[in-house]
């Protein structure tokens, strides 16, 4: 729960340090959007977006469409994944096509399907080439 002061800087950090989690056991499915960060444990399927972190537990199962700004596997994935940063954990999974700035995958970490630089990391990459 948000804690809203007299500022509104305050408000907006707050609200920045909330955590959603799905627990073990739940299952969803339809169209979330997110400010607060995620920790998923239990099930969900459809489409996911964040303004926030996306963590995906050791438990956790997501299939679907998920954007976010930073993404942390440490379970299963399986869709479409749209993130300035993705971590595969060693015992993450991530099943599908990727477009990401950044991507991390520990050693155990498991990564099958297409991947993406996003287009603005393009960019950097040709200013730095010339």
């Amino acid at each position: 729960m948000a804690i809203f002061g007299k500022g509104s800087d305050i408000a907006t950090s707050n609200a920045n340090t909330e955590t959603t989690v799905i627990a073990t056991g739940s299952k969803l499915e339809g169209k979330f959007y997110f400010t607060s960060m995620l920790h998923i444990d239990g099930e969900m399927s459809g489409i996911i977006h964040s303004e926030n972190i996306v963590v995906v537990g050791k438990n956790g199962n997501l299939k679907g469409e998920l954007k976010a700004d930073k993404v942390v596997i440490n379970g299963y994935f399986e869709g479409e994944l749209e993130a300035d940063s993705l971590e595969i954990l060693s015992s993450g999974a991530v099943i599908g096509n990727i477009t990401i700035k950044e991507l991390s995958i520990e050693n155990g970490g498991k990564f099958s399907g297409g991947s993406t630089i996003k287009e603005d990391s393009l960019k950097l990459l040709e200013t730095n080439s010339d």
